[in-house]
């Protein structure tokens, strides 16, 4: 057990000399964690090639024994790289040690071969790794271009019309057929055998025909080596979502499009060192993918009572708090419905509550998760239920029905019948139990006499009749003369958001600074992903403000021609176009290549500010 770090010098203070010993012991204490030792290398390499074999333990070892490489030539290792750190959060010590050896060897033979554990001494227990699986391939061109990375899936072959290309786009659906309403899971998939340092100008399809929800895919950094119709490509997944149609018959998916930044080397000699170290160059290639078709089956017509559009695989638990209560106290009934399917798009089940009973609109809760597994989770509603008359009552089962895509058939799902018995609670009622009352209403429900009011009465001395003075024709002119500032005011406002454009080129500057605000929130914490996304929408949601041209239709070449007709200088241009692009190249760069963040966020300001005051002197 770790003890606190406080208590432990406290205690030993009164002894300086135990002071150092005892501190170290507990530095040793607080570092004690369960031992890891993992070895890492790329799933497929070429024969030929050399490749790094990495093993990690998160505590400091000895006697590393290396097994048999069988097949691979060992070239040189180990290379040995140590970190270590030591918190104290709440008066608790930890302390996180991590040692990467690396060995560097060479695939001398084609086949699939495997590498043993290797072991390794930690204290007075050795601790053995896990095997890795390697596949060699035949050797072949652009393999150096791939970034190395462990893991890949297996083999597949190259979809229609890829052929000869370097680079490619495609969707991958998880089905090709489904029934309406039905979640259907869609990766948008990279390919590449160049060196891709950078995507630029990415445009994502409408998805028009589906209701989307988005799967959290994290930023690509790199790309997998997965071994295709015998060659190796570097693969690696940009996002992911989940669509559910909601109509039937044939549904085309737009193609996705963006601008990948390559580096390839170049026949030129820019100087004497060209040939020493190699002449290369960054180019732009449009990667523009296929579109998809996905057939959407239609329903069955014969649709079951209690079916509100749930497609998918779900299950139903009905409680209540409590079978016995009085009048005018409060229960709750929870309906959950949970399960795999579009549980984002239907409707809750129906419930037939006694007529005496005052039921509120449910309050909802969610728990969902969008994965490559569809959309899981649950739903639940929670109705408030007062009961204004004594008595047996009876719920009815609650019956919800969904369509199941596997079976192709409609399933209802029942709860138990409820039965409740409500006494007296000895207040008082106004009357029977009426059904219909606000919440307000309710309160006064069995207390709401008014009694009449005793006191002091005013009298009005006779011939005082304030009609006809001038605080009597004051109090009709004020209420009239504010009555017509409003209508002044108000039409002001129509005209206002008649003129769409007007409004918009008006507070193009304020939306853009309100973004930046955020964005400056991400910088505090060094938030580097977030940050830049809420620059780029800070940038273009003002160009589309600005010169009035929808977000979707934006792009670098019209977003600068545009900025020239309005006669913002050349400079103040590119500078704009500079800073999107960096952010842009720092969405998917790794984060040691990434701009200053805060000179990113200084620059964005600046430039807003001086299009702003070089737009308003035209």
């Amino acid at each position: 057990m770790r003890l606190n770090v406080i208590n432990i010098i406290s205690k030993f203070a009164r002894f300086p000399g135990l002071l150092v010993p005892a501190f170290i012991l507990f530095i040793l204490n607080a570092g004690a964690q369960d031992v890891e030792f993992r070895a890492s290398a790329p799933g497929v390499v070429s024969a030929g090639e050399q490749f790094r074999l990495t093993y990690s333990v998160n505590a400091r070892g000895s006697d590393l024994k290396l097994p048999d490489p069988g097949s691979f030539r060992l070239i040189s290792g180990p290379s040995t790289s140590s970190s270590s750190s030591v918190q104290i959060i709440d008066g608790q010590m930890t302390q996180t040690v991590s040692v990467t050896y690396t060995y560097i060897l060479q695939a001398t033979e084609t086949g699939n071969f495997t590498i043993g554990p290797a072991s390794i001494t930690v204290g007075s227990s050795t601790y053995e790794s896990n095997p890795v699986s390697i596949e060699v391939t035949e050797d072949g061109e652009g393999r150096s271009a791939i970034p190395p990375r462990p893991g890949a899936p297996g083999a597949e072959a190259l979809p229609p019309g890829t052929a000869g290309e370097d680079i490619f786009v495609r969707f991958i659906l998880d089905k090709d057929e489904v029934f309406q309403g039905e979640g259907v899971v869609v990766a948008i998939k990279l390919y590449s055998k160049l060196d891709i340092t950078g995507i630029e100008n990415v445009r994502f399809p409408s998805f028009s025909g589906f209701f989307q929800q988005e799967i959290e895919t994290p930023p690509l950094r790199g790309l997998d080596r997965e071994v295709i119709d015998g060659e190796i490509w570097g693969t690696g997944i940009l996002r992911q979502f989940i669509l559910f149609p909601q109509r039937n018959g044939r549904i085309t998916i737009d193609p996705f499009e963006m601008d990948a930044m390559v580096r390839q080397r170049t026949g030129r000699r820019g100087s004497i060192f060209d040939d020493f170290f190699g002449g290369f160059e960054t180019s732009r290639i449009p990667v523009r993918s296929h579109q998809k078709t996905l057939t959407v089956n239609p329903l069955p017509s014969q649709r079951p009572d209690g079916f509100a559009g749930a497609v998918g695989d779900f299950s139903l638990d009905v409680d209540i708090d409590n079978r016995e209560t009085v009048t005018n106290e409060a229960l709750t009934l929870r309906v959950t419905v949970s399960g795999n399917g579009n549980l984002s798009l239907m409707g809750r089940p129906s419930i037939d509550f006694p007529p005496t009973f005052e039921v509120y609109d449910p309050s909802v809760r969610e728990n969902l998760n969008n994965s490559s597994r569809g959309q899981e989770g649950s739903i639940t509603w929670e109705y408030l239920m007062i009961p204004r008359s004594e008595g047996n009552y009876r719920i009815p089962p609650v019956r919800f029905s969904y369509f199941n895509p596997q079976s192709g058939a409609f399933n209802t799902l029942r709860s138990d019948e409820y039965t409740l018995a409500v006494h007296s609670s000895g207040i008082p009622d106004s009357g029977p139990g009426i059904t219909g009352f606000a919440r307000e209403d309710i309160r006064v429900v069995g207390r709401d006499i008014r009694f009449i009011r005793t006191g002091s009465v005013i009298f009005m001395k006779r011939g005082s009749d304030p009609f006809g003075t001038f605080s009597f024709y004051l109090w009709f002119l004020v209420p009239l003369a504010l009555f017509a500032g409003m209508v002044v005011i108000r039409r002001k406002s129509i005209r206002d958001r008649a003129d769409m454009a007007r409004m918009k080129n008006r507070r193009a500057s304020r939306m853009a600074r309100r973004r930046l605000k955020l964005a400056g929130k991400y910088l505090k914490h060094n938030e580097q992903q977030p940050f830049f996304e809420e620059v780029l929408k800070a940038l273009w949601g003002y160009l589309s403000d600005k010169l009035l041209i929808p977000v979707a239709d934006l792009n670098h070449e019209k977003a600068r021609e545009a900025l020239l007709e309005q006669k913002v200088p050349a400079r103040l241009v590119e500078r704009l176009m500079d800073i999107i692009g960096d952010c842009e190249y720092a969405r998917y760069a790794p984060s040691s290549s990434m701009p200053e963040m805060s000179d990113i966020y200084n620059d964005t300001a600046g430039v807003i500010t001086e299009i702003e005051q070089t737009i308003k002197k035209i």
